[in-house]
């Protein structure tokens, strides 16, 4: 039987609410991945809902990963998604440094903000830790807000032009990340997807499905764990996108007309099926 292939999860724990590791540990292990998580933090709730509680690890991360250097553990890819600080950014600095091999496959979900704004806590200084993971990373998946971040313009709100997003795709070629994923692209006639370029084949595309109204948190952290997937069951790239985007579209089109409190994440769980045989 093939050995199974070994992914670090490097992200928060929010117990409710599909994000983060809550939403890419089943993803990724349904699709036949030996998952090793590494929280950065653990949250009673995730951040939609108020007066949630956090338990900060940044001081255990470290320690943690000198232990699984100890023992021996090798990773076939890792994958980071929300740090909080700067510290905890430095810390994933030298993860990346100890256990990114010739040979082990990196993705950066750069989380810092949205809608033209820095999420609660994160601020300007934080932008040139991440710009340092981005340039580490094979894949980088940051949303229209962070890939205006890391490359210095100035933050604005949908709907975007494709000469917006060009111009975001050639400034962030320039960090020397091989392929760059921009997600959650409003276009000007109401529609929503992603904008690719790979360094490998030169090639820059654009794909987009019809938006559902109103917000999905955690929509992000469900398309990149799709992506992980699929980029590590050997998809070529560009499938590997259209594929992830199909699933999350599909988890937006399970989620919109139930009554659960959007803050709740998307209801993954009954599509999971349909990733598993996207993905064979």
């Amino acid at each position: 039987m093939e050995k199974q292939k070994k992914i670090a999860l490097i992200n928060d724990m929010s117990c409710i609410g599909r994000c983060s590791l809550t939403a890419a540990l089943p993803i990724i292990s349904a699709c036949g991945f030996h998952c090793v998580p590494l929280p950065t933090g653990i949250f009673s709730a995730q951040s939609e809902f108020d007066n949630f509680v956090c338990a900060d690890l940044t001081d255990k991360i470290q320690s943690f990963a000198d232990h699984w250097k100890n023992i021996g553990i090798r990773f076939d890819a890792i994958y980071t998604g929300y740090l909080a600080t700067k510290e905890q950014a430095e810390t994933v600095k030298r993860f990346l440094i100890d256990f990114k091999k010739s040979d082990t496959f990196s993705i950066v979900d750069p989380v810092m903000g949205d809608n033209g704004e820095f999420y609660s806590g994160i601020d300007e200084s934080f932008v040139e830790e991440m710009r340092f993971l981005c340039a580490m990373a094979d894949i980088i998946t940051p949303n229209v807000t962070e890939a205006q971040m890391i490359a210095g313009v100035e933050c604005t709100a949908a709907p975007y032009t494709t000469a917006q997003i060009t111009d975001l795709l050639i400034k962030l070629r320039g960090l020397g990340t091989p392929r760059i994923v921009i997600t959650g692209i409003e276009s000007e006639d109401g529609q929503i997807g992603c904008a690719v370029y790979d360094s490998f084949t030169r090639k820059a595309n654009m794909f987009f499905t019809p938006k559902a109204e109103g917000r999905f948190p955690g929509a992000g952290d469900v398309f990149a764990a799709a992506l992980v997937s699929a980029v590590m069951k050997g998809k070529e790239f560009t499938d590997a996108v259209q594929l992830a985007m199909t699933f999350a579209c599909d988890c937006v089109e399970k989620t919109a007309p139930s009554d659960e409190p959007r803050g709740f994440g998307l209801q993954f769980e009954p599509q999971i099926h349909k990733l598993i045989m996207a993905v064979k």
